[in-house]
């Protein structure tokens, strides 16, 4: 019989603890902790401010983070990890932001690296909902195979804008969060709906239109034209409104909360 899951975490129980430094500034020190809902940032060096700004960074405004390497030879036993957000602004808005932090602890670059690796492995543990071992190493290893995505983008979308706002706002997310992606442009009126047809629904996660509402309804029409439809409608579907009508994935949303 499997043991029993863990009990979930309290909100605010800490995770992982640590100093580090920040790039591009110099000098500059952070004391960052991880929990279960949020990274909390603190400033130590050159001077810790009375009423931090973004001390406070919700997981709900975390796409993803990786680690990196500096490329000059002075810094080479260094490692970094990057954080992507959207935080929202005061009109509602959201503009992306990446916070970047230097890790020198160790002396050497590997175990640097190993440190880097462990916050940016418990980060996107936390943001894919999967448990952290109580007491285990938090290595790369707890990651699992990233989920495949089939893109479906109608590039007369949105007046002429669909692709571009995909180049520009869609792909970078979807990098940064570690996701794996074919991204197919519709050439015609029910090209997405003859796609789904045929496709080998097994070698995909998900199928995500961007563009309005008529391109989700060329899938979910694809979906029932096949002969296994009863499984093919189970697929998940997701829409990213980039259309000139995009009252669908508005009523999506706001069923979703």
């Amino acid at each position: 019989m499997a043991p029993p899951p863990p009990p979930p975490l309290a909100a605010s129980t800490p995770l992982l603890h640590g100093e580090f430094g920040s790039f591009p500034a110099r000098g500059s020190r952070f004391a960052l902790t991880l929990t279960p809902q949020a990274l909390h940032v603190q400033r130590l060096r050159p001077k810790p401010e009375a009423r931090p700004r973004g001390g406070l960074v919700p997981l709900a405004e975390v796409s993803g983070c990786c680690t990196l390497r500096s490329r000059s030879p002075s810094d080479a036993a260094a490692a970094y990890f990057c954080i992507y957000t959207y935080p929202q602004g005061r009109r509602g808005g959201r503009r992306r932001a990446a916070r970047t932090f230097r890790v020198d602890g160790a002396a050497t670059y590997e175990e640097n690296r190993a440190e880097a690796q462990r916050w940016a492995t418990a980060l996107m543990c936390l943001l894919r909902g999967l448990p952290l071992p109580g007491d285990g190493e938090i290595t790369p290893e707890l990651l699992p195979k990233p989920p495949r995505l089939l893109l479906l983008v109608n590039p007369l979308g949105g007046r002429g804008l669909a692709w571009q706002w995909c180049k520009t706002h869609v792909l970078p997310m979807i990098s940064e969060a570690g996701l794996s992606f074919n991204l197919i442009q519709t050439e015609r009126q029910n090209h997405a709906r003859e796609l789904v047809q045929g496709l080998r629904l097994s070698e995909w996660d998900g199928i995500v239109t961007v563009s309005g509402d008529g391109l989700l309804f060329e899938v979910l029409n694809g979906f029932l034209d096949r002969p296994d439809w009863e499984e093919a409608v189970k697929t998940p579907v997701g829409i990213l409104p980039c259309g000139s009508g995009n009252a669908l994935a508005g009523a999506v949303n706001q069923h979703g909360g």
